[in-house]
């Protein structure tokens, strides 16, 4: 095995090990869904690097890991949605808190108060 091919499997270990970091710490499933989709395309990526350079793996092995990063690949995108669309819902709940407090002063309290 080369150099390089090792060092691209250490940063696809070492990316899948920050991701699993993430995913475990994160206390919102979107963004699990996010870190374990990003986790799972190094290893399919390293399974695609060693099948097609025939270490340890077969190149139909190869093939299949390809097939799955697709499908990875659109469920990282679909928890990006999920996750920007969170993020316009939250924008719009906090616009809409504003102007209650400004209705009613006194009646929201922020936190610490």
């Amino acid at each position: 095995m080369s150099f390089s091919i090792g060092a691209a499997l250490l940063a696809y270990v070492l990316t899948m090990l920050a991701a699993m970091v993430v995913a475990r710490r994160s206390s919102n499933w979107r963004i699990r869904l996010l870190a374990l989709t990003v986790g799972l395309l190094p290893l399919c990526q390293s399974v695609v690097l060693l099948g097609s350079r025939g270490i340890w793996l077969t190149s139909e092995v190869a093939q299949t890991a390809e097939m799955l990063e697709l499908l990875l690949s659109a469920l990282s995108l679909t928890a990006v949605h999920l996750l920007n669309r969170e993020n316009a819902d939250r924008r719009t709940t906090q616009a809409r808190l504003r102007v209650a407090e400004g209705i009613m002063p006194g009646s929201i309290t922020e936190p610490g108060d």
